[in-house]
């Protein structure tokens, strides 16, 4: 049986538009319409999928913008072309437009684009200090070069997105004195900060910092995001960490 797309969008000929169309094709029939009475129309679009032998049709409404009005529009004229094509199975799909996930990836890139404007490549993100020989300061760069890279710690953590290095490889070039005993996660949030031993830290400590190329953006955690998957404690996950302190 063959299946179609309808994709109901403000401007049928935009490139955007176009890859979208291009990327439904491998599930059968893909054709655009125009939103309401943009042409081509509606009506139009589900009778050439019927012109091609369609016998199942998923209309697919791609707007930039939530407007339920729209939407109860379209949904009526699916109905009424379906009411004389019986035999035809129509369903129309969610919004695709205003879908909450391409509003957080919107988030993500305006907080990536910010912060590389308003950023000091120079200034540390992140200090380490206490039972060390000397401390130590991170910029973003410096972090980049760490070796054993996580790229994606949905891989560790489940549900996460970003990318990391490990509290190991951190501390692998440092002077680590033999009395430290606890690492302590300072966040720049005051009064919030966890405390683990240095060998549960070394052994499952994971610092997010960065998401693709850019850092990680404040509002998911950043500069600095602690996680310890193989702990109990949730509050051992510490978000905006600034400072690491190793102390007896």
């Amino acid at each position: 049986m063959i299946h179609a797309t309808v994709l109901v969008a403000p401007r049928a000929d935009d490139n955007c538009l176009m890859r979208v169309v291009d990327a439904l094709l491998h599930r059968g029939v893909a054709i655009e319409a125009g939103v309401l009475d943009g042409p081509p129309a509606v009506e139009d679009a589900l009778a050439a999928c019927v012109e091609r032998g369609t016998k199942r049709i998923a209309v697919l409404p791609f707007l930039f913008r939530e407007d339920e009005r729209v939407l109860r529009r379209i949904r009526q004229r699916v109905s009424g072309f379906h009411r004389n094509h019986t035999d035809l199975e129509i369903h129309v799909a969610p919004s695709v437009g205003f879908d909450a996930r391409l509003v957080e990836i919107a988030h993500d890139y305006i907080d990536q684009t910010a912060s590389g404007m308003d950023s000091d490549e120079t200034a540390p993100l992140l200090t380490i200090a206490g039972c060390l020989h000397r401390p130590m300061a991170f910029t973003y760069a410096d972090l980049r070069r760490v070796p054993g890279q996580i790229e994606d710690i949905g891989h560790i953590v489940p549900g996460r997105r970003g990318s990391a290095v490990s509290v190991a490889d951190l501390l692998r070039g440092a002077a680590v004195h033999a009395d430290a005993r606890q690492a302590v996660f300072h966040s720049a949030d005051e009064g919030f900060f966890a405390r683990v031993s240095v060998a549960t830290a070394d052994e499952h400590g994971i610092l997010v910092y960065r998401i693709g190329e850019h850092p990680l953006p404040e509002r998911l955690g950043g500069p600095i995001r602690l996680f310890i998957p193989e702990t109990d404690d949730k509050c051992a996950n510490v978000k905006n960490v600034v400072r690491i302190e190793l102390v007896p």
